[in-house]
């Protein structure tokens, strides 16, 4: 455990160090939702409702996918396809530490520096939409249900985006595949609009994909839009596709370390 503390710190030391490229993925992850926010206090002028959301949940919905796309998402598939294009993984390969877990600690470090920056934005857009969100009231009972939810929502992004990285034993570059999973995340993850605003047909490959357990359950369990039914089945979902990711990272993990030992890397 102190190796990985050891190693949280030089990450966060890493990100202060960098502090123009942690300034740029920063506004990468504010931007959109602010630009949101803007867009539904328009829409709402003429409709008190859209897709059974109120102006209020709505906005509320806006202010935490600006703190979800802070707090959970991570970004380790670009370091983790540079270390393997350029050789430097044999490096750590040889090392005496568990790789998932020091591009886990890595990635903690980095968004420790991120989040600090996104406290007085947040307060900032508290202040600016404090009157639509009067009418938000999330009961007491659901607080440790969403706590361990956006936990379990860090470690199923992390695992999800470890499964994008390991693309890249087969690949020239991770570019392509990284965006369209952020397209995928956009548009069907919930990052962009609710899933509830989708088509019916696009709603039911949203819900059968592991990125909506990610951002929407989360949400979901904020805002009590789960129809009455009990908010831990959402977290239950959550532990079923980590486990599933678990097991699909592990296998191509090992037949990506086979394909680059091959190339005598």
């Amino acid at each position: 455990m102190r190796l990985y503390g050891a190693l949280l710190r030089i990450s966060i030391q890493d990100a202060l160090q960098n502090r123009i490229e942690s300034a740029i993925w920063f506004l990468y992850e504010i931007v959109p939702p602010i630009m949101m926010a803007a867009v539904w206090l328009a829409a709402y002028q003429e409709q008190e409702s859209v897709a059974g959301y109120s102006l209020g949940e709505m906005l509320a919905y806006t202010v935490g996918v600006m703190v979800l796309r802070t707090v959970v998402t991570a970004y380790p598939e670009y370091g983790i396809d540079y270390q393997i294009r350029d050789g430097s993984l044999s490096n750590l390969l040889t090392r005496p530490l568990n790789l998932w877990a020091y591009w886990f600690v890595d990635t903690l470090g980095w968004k420790t520096f991120r989040n600090l920056l996104t406290v007085p934005v947040v307060i900032a857009c508290l202040l600016w939409l404090g009157p639509q969100l009067a009418s938000i009231r999330v009961p007491p009972e659901r607080l440790p249900v969403l706590g361990v939810s956006l936990v379990l929502a860090m470690v199923l992004c992390f695992i999800a985006k470890l499964c994008l990285a390991c693309t890249s034993f087969w690949t020239n570059d991770i570019v392509g595949a990284a965006i369209l999973y952020d397209v995928i995340s956009a548009a069907l993850g919930g990052l962009l609009i609710p899933i509830a605003l989708l088509p019916e047909w696009l709603q039911t490959v949203a819900r059968l994909l592991p990125i909506q357990a990610i951002y929407t359950v989360p949400l979901t369990i904020l805002l009590g839009k789960d129809d009455g039914a009990n908010p831990w089945l959402g977290v239950l979902l959550q532990l079923g596709w980590i486990v599933v990711l678990w097991g699909l990272a592990r296998v191509l993990w090992r037949a990506g370390l086979r394909q680059y030992e091959s190339v005598g890397r």
